[in-house]
C-alpha cells in the first residue's frame, strides 16, 4: 500500500506541478524558447511519472487482488471504474506527449497556424482531471476493503 501510495503522489503531484507551476511559467518566453522549455521538461518527467504509473499498474493489481470478492460488490464496481479511468489516464497522456505535443511542435517550427494547441490543452486538463479522480476512487476503495 504505501509503495502504490508513493507512486500516486509521484504521478498526482508532478502533474499538478507541471499544470500549475511549469506550463504557466514557461509560457512567459519566447516562442522558440517555450518549445525547446516544454520539451526539456517533458523528457525529464516522462521517465519518472511513467515508472511510477508502472509502479501504480503493478501494485494495484495485487492490492485489488487481495481485495477481491466472489460475486458482484460495490468494492468490484468501483475497482472497475477506477480501472477504466486508469486507462484514460494513459490514452490521454499518450495521446499528449507522443501525438498531440509533436504536432504543436511541428505547426511552431514551421510558423503554422497552432489548431491543434486547443485540442492538447483539453487533453492535458482531461488527464488531469482524471489524475484528481483516481486517487479518490483508490481512497473508496481502501474504505470499502474495511
Amino acid at each position: 500500500m504505501i509503495i502504490h501510495l508513493l507512486a500516486a503522489s509521484i504521478w498526482l503531484g508532478g502533474s499538478i506541478a507541471l499544470v500549475i507551476a511549469a506550463v504557466p511559467s514557461i509560457r512567459t518566453l519566447e516562442l522558440e524558447q517555450r518549445v525547446i522549455a516544454m520539451k526539456r521538461i517533458g523528457l525529464r518527467w516522462r521517465p519518472l511519472g511513467y515508472g511510477s504509473l508502472i509502479v501504480l499498474a503493478v501494485t494495484g493489481v495485487e492490492l485489488a487482488r487481495h481485495d477481491w470478492e466472489r460475486g458482484h460488490s460495490p468494492f468490484q464496481t468501483v475497482l472497475w471504474v477506477k480501472v477504466g479511468l486508469s486507462v484514460g489516464i494513459l490514452l490521454a497522456s499518450y495521446l499528449h506527449n507522443f501525438v498531440l505535443g509533436p504536432r504543436v511542435q511541428a505547426e511552431v517550427r514551421e510558423e503554422r497556424p497552432q489548431t491543434t494547441r486547443p485540442i492538447l490543452v483539453v487533453v492535458g486538463y482531461t488527464s488531469l482531471a482524471l489524475t484528481i479522480t483516481v486517487p479518490i476512487l483508490g481512497a473508496i476503495l481502501a474504505h470499502l476493503a474495511g
